[in-house]
């Protein structure tokens, strides 16, 4: 087993462009996963953000409303 040192080297050199082939792949996989996972988070945000803009919508309405009703009230009192 007569192995020349350009055999060797090329061998390490394979070995370790495998290994970080390998840890690149699986980095790549955890940032694929995380990057769904940001998204549908941030699509949730949206979501919510949208459906507490529509409750502050509503909310704002009625209590204009109550607003009027009491000053009808006092309108009428005062009468």
């Amino acid at each position: 087993m007569t192995m020349e040192i350009t055999d060797v080297v090329f061998l390490a050199l394979g070995l370790m462009v495998s290994v970080v082939a390998f840890f690149l792949k699986k980095e790549s996989s955890r940032v694929d996963r995380i990057s769904k996972q940001v998204r549908d988070i941030e699509i949730d945000l949206a979501k919510n953000d949208a459906r507490d803009s529509e409750r502050w919508n509503q909310v704002s309405k009625v209590l204009e409303d109550r607003r009027q009703d009491s000053i009808k009230l006092f309108e009428k009192f005062e009468k």
